[in-house]
């Protein structure tokens, strides 16, 4: 009896640092949208291209949780995941009804002059978790796209306001200008975005960069249209919390807590009278561990 009863709380022990990277929420936010198409330029139109974008950094936060190898476990939600217009408050919104760990908001830049150029990302001050975010966002990207840093930068953005979660915007590149454009209609260099924003937020948190299984396909896999034409596929990238505009999604849904009842139910499912004892323990070290978990902080 004792011996299972260690044994069991070496398990909790060991679960421990899984359960909280586990809990890391992640709202992606790809700007404009429906009637909004937001920068236009070179035959581009933004709204496709950072949904685009958003999209694929999504299906590679999925994969990485799926693989195993590595030490990212995420539950990635999109504010929006087909060509529907939302609004700054809804999206802020969004992200807090989710309880979200960090906002990520995805844009791309446009100027009449065609020859401003480069990448930005935004906090909303500096000094804090945000900041710290947005840091390596940009640090990524520009290893990834190699145009000109145009600097970590703050601003009173309301998704960058109004979010409770430590949260960024990144402007990829300006569409108006040709060589950044050449960047925003390249699905390889979309590709990269993506991968650069998971490198960011896995260092974020203090895991080593890593590209998941699949990771080096073209896109999600469900696609997401073509950003020069305008063609946009509506259909997600599987089930996930309802975002602002869009129709709700089977009850069973992959953004689950991980405190399930069910989850503790079937974890305890037919131990012996001393071991239900530990898993009974064991239940209620790991619930307030998820409860301290949930706490957010910029």
């Amino acid at each position: 009896m004792k011996t299972a009863l260690t044994r069991l709380l070496v398990l909790t022990v060991a679960l421990i640092p899984s359960l909280a990277v586990a809990q890391n929420r992640i709202v992606i936010d790809p700007g404009h949208g429906g009637s909004d198409p937001g920068g236009v330029g070179s035959g581009l139109l933004e709204k496709n291209i950072v949904l685009d974008v958003g999209r694929r950094f999504k299906t590679l936060l999925d994969r990485d949780t799926a693989d195993t190898r590595g030490g990212g476990r995420w539950v990635a939600l999109l504010t929006r995941s087909s060509d529907v217009f939302v609004s700054l408050s809804a999206r802020a919104a969004f992200s807090n009804n989710q309880d979200a760990d960090r906002f990520m908001s995805i844009h791309s830049n446009a100027f009449a002059n065609a020859s401003a150029n480069g990448t930005e990302t935004f906090a909303f001050a500096e000094g804090g978790t945000g900041a710290a975010l947005r840091n390596l966002v940009q640090a990524e990207m520009i290893a990834a796209w190699r145009l000109t840093n145009r600097g970590n930068k703050v601003a009173n953005f309301a998704v960058l306001r109004d979010t409770a979660a430590p949260a960024v915007l990144h402007e990829l590149g300006f569409i108006t200008n040709a060589t950044d454009a050449a960047h925003l209609a390249s699905a390889t260099e979309r590709q990269k975005a993506a991968v650069a924003h998971l490198r960011a937020i896995q260092r974020h948190f203090g895991i080593t960069p890593f590209l998941p299984a699949l990771a080096a396909l073209s896109g999600p896999a469900d696609g997401a249209g073509d950003p020069a034409t305008g063609a946009i596929d509506p259909t997600t990238d599987g089930a996930e919390p309802t975002a602002p505009g869009e129709a709700a999604p089977p009850a069973d849904s992959a953004g689950d807590d991980l405190d399930d009842a069910a989850d503790t139910d079937a974890a305890s499912a037919g131990c012996s009278t001393a071991s239900g004892t530990a898993g009974a323990f064991t239940a209620f070290a790991l619930l307030g561990l998820a409860a301290v978990g949930r706490r957010r902080r910029r």
